[in-house]
C-alpha cells in the first residue's frame, strides 16, 4: 500500500482537489494514508476532514507513514486517467525500484512539477528530507511513471 506525503500551502483549494483525486485509490485499497506537512487554517481543516495525518517536518511524516511505498506529489498535481493501475503495476515490480512521477511528456514537460515514488524500506535509508527521496527517484529509479496529467 501507498502513503502520499503532501506539503500544505495557503492554497486550500489545491489541497482539497488533490485529496479528492486520491479517494479512488483509498477505495481500491492502494492508498493506506496521506500525511500533510505544515497544514494550517483552512488547509488543516480540509486535510482533517479527509482523515489525513499531520506532521510539521518531513522526517516526522516519514515516520508516520503506514504504506510500504511513499509518494510525494506536488500540490498542483492533476492525476491522469489510469494512474491507480500504473502505480499498482510499478509497486508490484521485483525488485522494488523508485520512480519519478511525471506527465505524459511533451516539449514543456520538464518545466512541470513532478513527484516521486520510493519503497518505504529504501526511503528510510535515503535521508530525512524530501529532496533526498526526489533525488533517489531520479538517480536509482525505474524511470518515469507517467501518472500526472498535463494541464
Amino acid at each position: 500500500m501507498l502513503t502520499v506525503i503532501l506539503s500544505a500551502s495557503g492554497d486550500a483549494s489545491a489541497l482539497a482537489r488533490l485529496l479528492t483525486a486520491l479517494v479512488p485509490a483509498a477505495a481500491e485499497h492502494v492508498l493506506a494514508d496521506v500525511v500533510v506537512l505544515g497544514a494550517a487554517g483552512a488547509s488543516r481543516e480540509i486535510a482533517d476532514d479527509a482523515g489525513a495525518t499531520f506532521a510539521d517536518r518531513f522526517a516526522e511524516g516519514l515516520g508516520l507513514a503506514r504504506g510500504d511505498w511513499i509518494a510525494g506529489l506536488p500540490l498542483a498535481a492533476t492525476l491522469a486517467p489510469g494512474w491507480i493501475e500504473a502505480l499498482g503495476r510499478h509497486m508490484a515490480l521485483t525488485p522494488p525500484t523508485p520512480a519519478r512521477l511525471t506527465t505524459n511528456g511533451g516539449v514543456f514537460s520538464r518545466r512541470r512539477p513532478e513527484g516521486w515514488l520510493v519503497p518505504k524500506a529504501l526511503a528510510a535509508s535515503a535521508g530525512t528530507v524530501e529532496q533526498d527521496l526526489h533525488r533517489l527517484a531520479r538517480r536509482r529509479g525505474g524511470g518515469r511513471l507517467r501518472i500526472l496529467a498535463s494541464r
